[in-house]
């Protein structure tokens, strides 16, 4: 396969993944609102934290956070420059993808640059919200029964599920490094409901209540996200998709890396599947999933090297890579560089 063809396939899925989670956390961070009293810092700052943004002009109200991550054409994380970015990146890929898929890709852009899309946005924030995610599960739904399965939807696959495992990773981190509860307030409404709010953004709330879950919330609910190896947005369940995605694609076994992505992923992944909640517990969990989080970004770094920005002279060599554990360090990794379209601008920044 083309490397600039398997690389817009990469990153079509990410954005797509990408404007889907901007609209759930948005959803549910609007009606946490309307339920509870939640201090001014705590409303709408971690939403632009979990994006990577540290600078947005103006003030940090409701309003202007939900336009800024909703239409500014300038952010680079907003919905319609996400979706504007996966269409694109169809429009380029054209041959490779569906005819059904690319109108829908092209309708979802269409539609969010219309008045009706505005007039639903001011009406109801819910129901926008919640149209996003459905044209969002509607495209990967025509995408899996339309796209042929070979190496473009194993890049398709690689992105997403990289995508996925970040968010989720960042959404977790954000609300309990940033809403973590005075002592006093562990086990009140607000703590509970900051928990399932931190479910629903990853659509976690029912998988969650279906599984015979003991102990504190806080810690069950970590667990859940990082290392429950069957919900589809578990860190988790999200990179061992990636690790066999990435392995479709050289043709090798998973027990048996030969470059320095698959070594990165296996490493990864097999730590995950070692570790216990109570590890992260004790070794801190904002600085686990920070080092997961830069992890990502590094094995985000090593696909582009490896497979999109090749050098006359021979492959990548392989090397192990660490794993991440109190011993990795917790400095924050640079995004990926030398990347199409600006998408290095458009990696999002580590969590501090």
């Amino acid at each position: 396969m083309i490397s600039r063809v398997a690389e817009h396939c990469l990153w079509m899925s990410r954005y797509l993944e990408r404007t889907e989670n901007t609209a759930r956390t948005l959803e549910v961070n609007e009606t946490l609102l309307l339920d509870f009293d939640v201090p001014v810092e705590q409303q709408w700052r971690p939403l632009l934290i979990i994006s990577g943004i540290h600078d947005m002009p103006g003030d940090v109200d409701g309003e202007t956070v939900q336009n800024y991550l909703t239409w500014e054409p300038s952010n680079p994380s907003s919905i319609v420059s996400s979706i504007a970015a996966a269409r694109e990146n169809a429009r380029i890929i054209r041959e490779v993808i569906s005819a059904d898929m690319w109108e829908r890709i092209n309708y979802y852009h269409l539609w969010i640059q219309s008045a009706e899309a505005r007039d639903l946005y001011l009406r109801s924030r819910t129901e926008f919200y919640c149209q996003i995610k459905r044209i969002n599960q509607l495209i990967h739904g025509i995408t899996e029964g339309t796209m042929s399965h070979g190496e473009s939807w194993d890049f398709y696959l690689l992105g997403k599920y990289l995508e996925r495992a970040s968010q989720t990773t960042r959404i977790l981190d954000v609300k309990y490094h940033i809403l973590l509860p005075k002592p006093e307030l562990i086990g009140t409404p607000i703590d509970i409901a900051h928990w399932m709010a931190i479910l629903t953004s990853c659509s976690g709330y029912e998988p969650f209540h279906k599984k015979r879950l003991f102990g504190d919330l806080g810690v069950s609910v970590a667990d859940f996200l990082i290392l429950d190896p069957l919900f589809p947005r578990s860190v988790r369940y999200c990179l061992a998709r990636a690790q066999r995605a990435i392995h479709a694609i050289s043709g090798r076994p998973i027990m048996n890396p030969g470059n320095e992505v698959e070594h990165a992923i296996d490493s990864l992944v097999r730590w995950l599947n070692l570790v216990k909640i109570d590890d992260f517990v004790r070794s801190g969990l904002h600085e686990e999933l920070t080092a997961i989080v830069n992890q990502i970004h590094k094995i985000g770094d090593l696909i582009h090297r490896t497979y999109f920005d090749v050098q006359v002279g021979g492959p990548v060599e392989a090397s192990e890579t660490e794993m991440p554990s109190t011993s990795m360090s917790e400095e924050d990794e640079a995004p990926s560089q030398g990347q199409t379209q600006s998408q290095a601008s458009q990696e999002y920044q580590s969590v501090s």
